[in-house]
């Protein structure tokens, strides 16, 4: 399972997850990537003269994942694929995020109905969706999600985030998170994340932490700067992230010759490292 938490504050969206894919009484595995940035290209008629199109729409757009790796891994291949390779019609069809989330439920709609045929619950996925629309002239986000009846499915989805200052969470973490976000509303989100990462009685919920936000109309992904404390709590190292993986450290230490992983790195825990700097080491 897993906990993601989206975030709508000072009109900044943001979507940020654990690692942990669960594989049941099999074990875990804390680098799965649940938290994507995608392309999605929407080009024009081709001209009847000239035969050229012009590409109207290129931004990249959000995606979370929760629940099934397997649900999610095929709809993320899908989308990824189809959503560069997309065409509209002037006067019938306008270009907005509601077509675009619209074709991803189809995708999902399809996907989960099949999958829970045969994984049952296992293979029940949620997503969060986000991307500009410029209908709207904003950046718009969508929640998808299955009810399971006793005797059919049904998928949907719907917008969410409409509201500034809002956010949600999402996965088998969810009511711990609630906690530590109703005990102080001010703390960030990979804050709350973190909290219930080291939290060895949520045992679902586990790994490096991810995240990923809009920035001029587009999704990103960051790294993200964590640390490490010695027994007395005093400063040992910074920890350099990325989606359940240490860079720089053990099997990714780069020498000269390798090629640098380049990322922007957040820095969610620079009060608290300072408050480490100030004890003195053992």
């Amino acid at each position: 399972m897993t906990l993601v938490i989206a975030e709508r504050k000072n009109n900044k969206i943001s979507f940020c997850s654990d690692s942990r894919i669960s594989f049941g009484n099999q074990g875990h595995i804390d680098f799965g990537i649940k938290v994507f940035s995608i392309p999605v290209k929407i080009y024009s008629p081709t001209d009847t003269s000239t035969r050229r199109q012009t590409l109207d729409y290129d931004y990249k757009i959000g995606l979370a994942v929760i629940g099934s790796a397997m649900n999610a891994y095929l709809i993320k291949e899908s989308i990824y694929e189809i959503l560069q390779n997309l065409q509209y019609a002037p006067n019938w069809s306008n270009i907005s995020m509601e077509k675009i989330a619209d074709i991803v439920f189809k995708i999902y709609k399809k996907t989960t109905s099949d999958l829970t045929q045969i994984l049952l619950k296992n293979g029940v996925c949620e997503l969060l969706l986000g991307g500009y629309c410029p209908e709207k002239n904003k950046i718009k986000v969508f929640h998808y999600s299955l009810e399971i009846l006793e005797d059919r499915t049904i998928p949907k989805f719907e917008e969410i985030l409409e509201n500034d200052n809002s956010i949600l969470f999402y996965g088998s973490g969810k009511k711990s998170a609630e906690i530590v976000y109703n005990q102080n509303k001010n703390t960030i989100p990979l804050k709350i994340l973190r909290e219930i990462v080291k939290d060895e009685n949520i045992t679902s919920v586990g790994g490096g932490l991810q995240y990923g936000a809009f920035e001029n109309r587009n999704f990103n992904i960051f790294g993200i700067e964590d640390y490490s404390l010695n027994r007395n709590g005093s400063f040992k190292e910074y920890l350099l992230t990325l989606r359940g993986i240490t860079l720089y450290k053990g099997e990714f230490e780069i020498d000269m010759n390798d090629f640098h992983i380049s990322y922007n790195f957040l820095r969610p825990f620079a009060d608290e490292i300072n408050q480490a700097f100030d004890i003195k080491p053992e």
